[in-house]
């Protein structure tokens, strides 16, 4: 097969784990993956603390570093919206998600922007991994917040709005990247003003 991500051609080697139990056959080459680099999984937001989202956000976990590889990964995958890489990372977040337990609800974008960009991004990667999921909430602010500071975005309204019956469970957001963390917390808030028991957060990215 060829690597979705440099396009030469590679064979998955065969594995006990593809005899046994389900396991997603890899998309990209060894040599491609091999530049992913780890991150520290547990996210420390201390820095919340204090603020009105303190206690909003139970835990965040997270897999990889924003570096070079990454960028370029993103940037092929969001911005030329080349959908298929959303199955690079598919058999990774499948086995992080059997590990927890809660509803996962989708970190969403503005309808304006997902018209420009043509495909949610942040679904499609779930979808690739067989994650079900559930839309319950909706952005309500189109403005870009990577130009804001961290201190404008705490101090902004609400980046969403509850649009679904909330239980008082356990949901877990999802996202692509966490970066000063603003986006998952307001996330959270809304969550937990609407009953949710707990809310955890997984990313693919730390940014």
């Amino acid at each position: 097969m060829n690597c979705l991500i440099c396009g030469s051609i590679f064979q998955s080697p065969p594995t006990w784990r593809k005899l046994f139990i389900y396991e997603i056959e890899p998309t990209a080459c060894n040599r491609c993956l091999s530049k992913f680099e780890k991150t520290s999984p547990e996210i420390d937001f201390s820095d919340f603390q204090g603020t009105y989202y303190e206690g909003a956000v139970d835990s965040v976990t997270t897999f990889y570093t924003y570096k070079e590889a990454m960028k370029s990964y993103l940037h092929q995958y969001k911005f030329l919206q080349d959908v298929a890489l959303a199955q690079v990372f598919a058999d990774e977040l499948r086995h992080v998600f059997q590990a927890k337990e809660g509803i996962v609800v989708p970190i969403p974008m503005h309808p304006e922007k997902l018209l420009r960009r043509t495909f949610a991004q942040v679904d499609e990667l779930l979808s690739c991994a067989g994650i079900p999921f559930k839309q319950l909430l909706a952005k309500t602010e189109t403005n870009e917040q990577g130009k804001k500071t961290k201190k404008e975005r705490l101090e902004a309204k609400s980046l969403f709005k509850v649009i679904d019956k909330i239980e008082a469970q356990n949901y877990l957001l999802f996202d692509d990247i966490y970066t000063t963390g603003t986006t998952i917390h307001h996330a959270a808030k809304v969550l937990k003003e609407a009953g949710a028991k707990r809310v955890d957060a997984i990313t693919l990215i730390k940014g």
